[in-house]
C-alpha cells in the first residue's frame, strides 16, 4: 500500500506539506513532505492559510470553553504578527480574500474579516443562535468567499441528531447561493476543474460532486474526515482518531483520485487534523522558526535550560519558552566555529569605488551568500560579521574596519544585503581592499570582494565603480579561506554568554 500511495510526493515537487492538528492531547503543526510527519511546534492549531506574503494560522480555541481568537502570520524568516482577536469566538478556518484574512467561528456562525490592527469586522453571519449551523471551513472560488455549515438549525447544536447528517451545504456568500447541498457534516470543501471534492465527516467519506452538486463517487476513509489537499492525481484526507479508542491517533489517509480509493494511511501523533496545505519551502521554514527571530533570544532560552538553578534569572514556574527547543538549538549551533568546508561555501559580492578619500568613512551596500549548508548568524560565542581590511600595496599591517553583525539569521541557499562601514586610512596612496565574513577562531573566511584603491586626498565626485571588484568561485584563491587558517587577534577568544562575578571585572 506505501509505495502505491507514495506517488503524491513526486507531484508535490519541490513544495512541502503542512498539517494542522489538535485534540485533548495538544496538537501543533507537522511538515509531511517525507511521507513521516515532523512536528515543528506544539501550538494546537485548526484552520492553515497562505496569502499576501504569509502563512496565516489560528491557534485552536474550542466553543465550549472561554476562549479568544488567536491569529499568528509568518513569513519566510519566522512569526510577523500576533493578533488576539475576543470578538470571535470558536475560531476554525482562515483564508486570505480581499487583501485581508478572514476568520469563520462556529460559536458565532459567522464569518469575520481581520484589519491590520486586530480588530474584526463581521462580514455574514448565519444564525443568532450560538453554534446552531456550526459554520466551519472556508475557501474562495472564482474570486467569491464560499463557507462551509453542518446545516440551518434554530437550537444550539442541533445538527448533532443523527437525522440531520444530511442538512450540510457550501454556501457562496457572494451571491448567498447554495452550490452544494445535502451532505453529511462537511469540512474542506475544494474545487478543482469542474469537479467539488468534500469532506463528508460523519459518513468518513472523501466525496466527488459534478458541478450542479450531484454525487459522483465516494472513497471510504472510515473515520471522521476533516482537512484536504489535492496533489496532482492523489488527494491526501485528514482522518480523526476513534474517540472510543482510547490508544488510536488521527491519520492521513492517501486517496487515488483515478481509482477513487485509499491506497496508503500516514499515521499522525495528534488526535485531530483539521487542515492539510501545500506551500513553499520557505513557509516551513518561517513556521519552524516561530518566534525564534530574535536570535540573541532564542539562544539565551537554549542556554538557560542548560544551567544550574543558582544561574537562571527566573525561577522554573516564572520561565517562558517561545522558541521550540529544536529551533532554539539549531541558532544556538550557528554561534559554534565554522567547519572549513561550510566556510569555503559562503561568500561577499558587491563593487568598490576605484578612488577614496582619505579620512572619511563611506557606507558600501554588499550582499552575503550562505551556501554553508547550515545557518549563519551573529550569536555568540562565535558571531559571523563582515568587515573590511585597506592593505598597504607598497606593504605594511593591514587596517582592519569595524565588524559589521549580520542583520539577521542567514538560511541555507540564502542571501542578505549589509551596510558595511568602510573607514578610509588617513594616509594617502595605493591599496587593496577586501571585505569578506569573518568569526572568532575561523578568520576571515569565504570568497571575498577585494579591489585596488586609491586614497587620494580629496576625490572627484564623478568617480564611477570598479567594474569587477569580487573574486567569483573560479578565481578564488587559496587564501581566501580563512587567512593563515586561524587568526589570533586578541578579540577572537570566545565570548561568554554567563556574566561573570562581579570582582573579577
Amino acid at each position: 500500500m506505501t509505495s502505491s500511495g507514495s506517488g503524491w510526493r513526486e507531484a508535490l515537487g519541490d513544495a512541502r506539506l503542512l498539517v494542522s492538528g489538535f485534540g485533548k492531547w495538544g496538537g501543533g503543526l507537522y511538515d509531511l513532505t517525507s511521507g513521516a510527519p515532523v512536528a515543528l511546534d506544539d501550538l494546537a492549531t485548526s484552520g492553515i492559510a497562505v496569502g499576501g506574503g504569509r502563512l496565516w494560522r489560528v491557534l485552536r480555541a474550542p466553543g465550549e470553553q472561554t476562549s479568544t481568537c488567536e491569529l499568528l502570520s509568518y513569513d519566510a524568516r519566522g512569526v510577523r504578527s500576533y493578533q488576539r482577536i475576543d470578538a470571535v469566538r470558536d475560531p476554525h478556518d482562515v483564508v486570505w480574500f480581499e487583501g485581508a484574512p478572514h476568520v469563520s467561528a462556529s460559536w458565532d456562525d459567522a464569518v469575520w474579516r481581520i484589519d491590520p490592527a486586530g480588530d474584526a469586522h463581521l462580514v455574514w453571519r448565519g444564525s443568532a443562535v450560538p453554534d446552531g449551523w456550526h459554520v466551519n471551513s472556508l475557501l474562495v472560488v472564482d474570486g467569491a468567499l464560499h463557507v462551509c455549515a453542518f446545516g440551518r438549525f434554530d437550537r444550539h447544536k442541533g445538527w448533532k441528531s443523527d437525522e440531520h447528517a444530511g442538512t450540510g451545504f457550501v454556501l457562496d456568500l457572494a451571491t448567498v447561493r447554495e452550490v452544494l447541498g445535502g451532505l453529511a457534516h462537511p469540512h474542506t470543501p475544494r474545487r478543482r476543474g469542474d469537479r467539488w471534492y468534500v469532506c463528508e465527516s460523519t459518513h468518513g467519506t472523501l466525496t466527488e460532486l459534478d458541478p450542479a452538486g450531484a454525487v459522483l463517487r465516494r472513497a471510504q476513509v472510515r473515520r471522521f474526515t476533516r482537512g484536504l489537499a489535492l496533489v496532482g492525481s492523489y488527494a491526501l484526507v485528514g482522518g480523526n482518531a476513534h474517540r472510543s479508542q482510547d490508544h488510536d491517533r488521527a491519520e492521513i489517509a492517501v486517496v487515488d483520485l483515478r481509482r477513487f480509493t485509499v491506497v496508503d494511511r500516514i499515521p499522525m501523533p495528534c488526535l485531530e487534523v483539521y487542515d492539510i496545505l501545500a506551500v513553499s519551502p520557505a513557509v516551513v521554514r518561517g513556521a519552524a522558526t516561530g518566534f525564534g527571530v530574535n536570535a540573541s533570544r532564542a539562544v539565551d532560552e537554549h542556554r538557560t535550560s542548560g544551567r544550574p538553578p543558582e544561574r537562571r534569572p527566573t525561577p522554573a514556574d516564572a520561565a517562558v519558552r517561545l522558541v521550540a527547543p529544536r529551533a532554539a538549538a539549531a541558532l544556538a549551533a550557528a554561534g559554534e566555529e565554522l567547519p572549513t568546508e561550510r566556510a569555503t561555501a559562503c561568500e561577499v559580492r558587491g563593487s568598490l569605488d576605484p578612488r577614496a578619500a582619505a579620512g572619511t568613512a563611506p557606507m558600501v551596500t554588499v550582499e552575503v551568500v550562505n551556501r554553508s549548508g547550515g545557518p549563519l548568524a551573529s550569536v555568540v560565542p562565535r558571531p559571523v560579521k563582515v568587515g573590511a581590511r585597506w592593505i598597504p600595496a607598497g606593504g605594511g599591517d593591514a587596517i582592519a574596519n569595524p565588524l559589521v553583525p549580520l542583520p539577521r539569521v542567514l538560511p541555507d541557499m540564502a542571501s542578505t544585503r549589509v551596510e558595511v562601514p568602510l573607514e578610509v586610512p588617513d594616509q594617502p596612496g595605493p591599496y587593496v581592499v577586501r571585505v569578506a565574513l569573518r568569526q572568532p577562531g575561523r578568520g576571515w573566511f569565504g570568497v571575498r570582494i577585494q579591489a585596488e584603491v586609491e586614497v587620494v586626498a580629496e576625490v572627484d565626485v564623478e568617480v564611477e565603480p570598479a567594474g569587477l571588484a569580487r573574486l567569483g568561485p573560479q578565481r578564488r584563491e587559496q587564501h581566501d579561506v580563512a587567512d593563515a587558517g586561524r587568526v589570533g587577534e586578541q578579540h577572537d577568544q570566545a565570548v561568554h554568554a554567563d556574566a561573570e562575578a562581579a570582582g573579577g571585572r
